[in-house]
């Protein structure tokens, strides 16, 4: 039985390795060198390249039915994506991307509260961010939104992109608001004001490819759908 989960990569300092290198339960391999015994032996896949090395890689993994997860999605394009997505599901195998917001510390804390009904009925998301990102930023931005909203909210979205700030998406309700942003450093804020309290702000380190690739693994070995994962879009 096909056991290992591999991950190709030839930067060990990438994000996505330093992550990688935290579990001991994934095999690394180098796209450079002959990996088609490590592909006869893998459950699933974990592909870090955004290089011309990635369509090779990919185009093996597909051969193989081999589910993956890409580490991003630079230099794919709307009509790349479609094709990726009918040619796994012809194979019968799930593939999605790392990267979603959802994994940071704060938009955790604000799914939280705005399930937890304190903020009330939800009027408005207010997403800010960096002006002049591309397809997979805006991927991650559908993916979080969808994800927030996934109670039934109708709320309704707006959108600002500004030079020189992190990340930024408030949840503005019938009884406060609750704003979370992903800073440069790596550090996450979490700040909540409700009606009739005093505004609460909280500062905390975020690792959030961490805890996906856990999730990922988790999925993985128990043989459960990626729900919680990027979706490809079709």
């Amino acid at each position: 039985m096909k056991e290992d989960i591999i991950y190709f990569t030839r930067n060990l300092q990438s994000p996505c390795s330093k992550a990688v290198n935290k579990r001991t339960d994934v095999k690394i391999v180098n796209p450079e060198e002959d990996y088609s015994e490590a592909l006869a032996n893998a459950k699933a896949a974990i592909l870090d390249a955004d290089d011309e090395l990635r369509p090779e890689l990919v185009k093996a993994l597909l051969k193989e039915k081999l589910p993956f997860a890409l580490c991003g999605l630079a230099g794919e394009t709307p009509d790349s994506l479609k094709r990726l997505c009918a040619a796994a599901k012809r194979r019968h195998i799930q593939v999605c991307w790392l990267g979603s917001w959802r994994y940071e510390w704060a938009m955790a804390r604000l799914k939280e509260t705005i399930t937890s009904g304190v903020l009330g009925t939800i009027q408005q998301y207010k997403l800010t961010k960096p002006a002049g990102l591309g397809i997979f930023e805006r991927l991650r931005d559908d993916d979080l939104l969808n994800w927030l909203a996934s109670y039934g909210n109708d709320a309704a979205t707006a959108h600002e992109e500004m030079e020189g700030v992190g990340y930024r998406l408030t949840a503005t309700g019938s009884r406060g608001s609750a704003t979370a942003t992903v800073l440069e450093d790596g550090q996450n804020e979490f700040a909540i004001a409700l009606c009739d309290e005093t505004p609460r702000v909280v500062c905390q380190p975020s690792a959030p490819l961490e805890a996906e690739i856990g999730y990922l693994l988790f999925a993985i070995r128990t043989g459960r759908p990626w729900s919680m994962l990027g979706r490809i879009p079709n």
